[in-house]
C-alpha cells in the first residue's frame, strides 16, 4: 500500500482551488493536473508499506493529533517547483505556528516507529498541476485568500481506480478541541 499523511480540505475549498486551477491554464502548453477531490496538504510522504507498517503509522497519527489543537490557516496564492523544463503548480499557505508545530510532532512521532519515510524540508502547498510546460514566463497571479479549518490529519492510500490517480482516506486522527 502506497500511503501519505495528509489534511483533507473541505468541498468548498476545493471548488476555490478548481477554480484556481482554470485560471493556471492558459499559461501551460501541457499540464497534468490534479483531479479536484485529490486536493490536500501533504504532511509526510511515507511510500510503500506493508500491513505492520502501517499500524505503527496510525498508532504515531494518533499520538500527534491528541497533541495539537484544532486551527487554521490561509490559503495565499500560486507558486512553482520547477523540475528540470517542467513545473509543480501549487497554491501556497501562509507561514503557520500550528502547522509547523504539527509537523514537528508528527515527525518525531513517525521517527518513533522506526518506519522509513520522506524526511524532506516541509513546504505545505496544495498541489494543482504536474509536468507543466509554460507557454512563456509565468505572471504574478494573485488569489483569493481562503480559510482551512484543520481539524484533523489523515493516511491515506495513493492507488489507481480504472487507471484514475486516487487519494483514498485509510484513517483518520481528529486534532484536540
Amino acid at each position: 500500500m502506497r500511503i501519505f499523511i495528509a489534511i483533507q480540505l473541505n468541498n468548498y475549498i476545493k471548488s476555490h482551488l478548481n477554480h484556481m486551477t482554470k485560471q493556471l491554464v492558459p499559461y501551460f502548453s501541457k499540464a497534468r493536473y490534479s483531479h479536484t477531490e485529490n486536493y490536500h496538504i501533504t504532511l509526510k510522504f511515507i511510500g510503500e508499506v506493508g500491513r505492520d507498517e502501517f499500524n505503527k503509522i496510525i498508532e504515531a497519527v494518533k499520538a500527534a493529533a491528541i497533541e495539537v489543537e484544532k486551527f487554521v490557516i490561509w490559503t495565499k496564492g500560486a507558486g512553482s517547483f520547477q523540475k528540470k523544463n517542467k513545473h509543480i503548480f501549487y497554491c501556497s499557505t501562509e507561514d503557520s505556528v500550528n502547522l509547523q508545530k504539527l509537523y514537528s510532532i508528527l515527525d518525531r512521532e513517525l521517527k518513533n516507529t522506526e518506519v522509513e519515510f520522506n524526511d524532506g524540508k516541509f513546504t505545505p502547498h496544495i498541489t494543482l498541476a504536474r509536468e507543466a510546460v509554460l507557454l512563456n514566463e509565468f505572471p504574478k497571479i494573485e488569489f483569493e485568500k481562503n480559510e482551512i479549518e484543520v481539524n484533523s490529519i489523515s493516511v491515506m492510500e495513493s492507488t489507481r481506480v480504472n487507471g484514475k490517480l486516487t487519494y483514498i482516506p485509510q484513517f483518520t486522527a481528529k486534532l484536540k478541541g
